[in-house]
């Protein structure tokens, strides 16, 4: 940033492909991997996924694999985890944890959202919760047609709930036809809850893909009048932090 460069960082949405060798966490770091999630819908050796009716938590491999990711400086996303093991990771791990791409479970109730207990838990321990954006996802009974409005309610009720400190924007969208790309692969996608009604769109209104997102939502935060402050941690410096805390200390 400060040389007018872009970076990327390296991360993994699930860490099945460390099977039940958690030294293959360092193989990974050394590749250049500083995120990981722990699981992804369906179920691993380290846990539960969102896609599984029962949830038992984090296995205590599991457990090994966030010691792990802790002692050698590797960010921890639950975003695809299941509650309780997304709750289990919160109270073990000994740094902040990341829900890269959520939404309030409260506002609509899928299982791809969280409730409020594990929301408040990410934030006491210091993490940082990012709001998704993938369509069909943060709907809200006041917005049910996808689009900024229902996705910024979500923010807006997260905020309120847990602090300004500990929210961000993980808007996971993509170029191309994000609707045609969850139908193609439904399987591997869906989380196989029963069907919330709501009207399907082709794409989110005013965050179409990651260019169009990065800006209207920092437009829709000027024209409700954050402060600059507010705008800047939710825009970054909250994430900032806490990869500080995670990757140096």
């Amino acid at each position: 940033h400060k040389k007018g460069k872009i970076a990327l960082i390296p991360s993994l949405e699930a860490s099945t492909m460390i099977e039940n060798e958690v030294d293959r966490i360092d193989i990974l770091y050394g590749l250049g991997i500083k995120m990981m999630g722990l699981v992804y819908s369906e179920s691993n050796a380290i846990g539960s996924g969102l896609k599984e009716e029962n949830d038992s938590g984090l296995t205590y491999f599991g457990r090994e694999v966030v010691e792990r990711m802790n002692k050698i400086g590797m960010a921890i996303d639950v975003s695809h985890s299941g509650e309780v093991t997304a709750m289990d990771a919160i109270k073990i791990s000994q740094k902040p944890i990341f829900i890269t791409h959520t939404g309030a479970k409260t506002l609509w109730n899928a299982k791809r959202l969280r409730s409020e207990e594990v929301l408040k838990a990410c934030a006491e321990k210091g993490g940082v919760i990012g709001i998704e954006a993938a369509p069909h996802t943060t709907l809200t009974k006041k917005h049910p047609h996808h689009n900024i409005e229902s996705y910024m309610e979500h923010f807006e009720y997260i905020v309120n709930l847990v602090g300004i400190d500990h929210v961000a924007f993980g808007p996971d969208t993509l170029y191309g036809d994000h609707v045609a790309l969850h139908h193609a692969y439904t399987k591997q996608l869906s989380t196989k809850e029963d069907s919330i009604p709501h009207e399907e769109v082709p794409y989110v209104k005013g965050l179409e893909n990651p260019t169009e997102a990065s800006w209207n939502i920092i437009r829709w935060l000027v024209k409700h009048e954050y402060s600059d402050e507010d705008i800047q941690k939710v825009v970054g410096e909250n994430i900032l932090r806490v990869l500080k805390e995670v990757w140096y200390k």
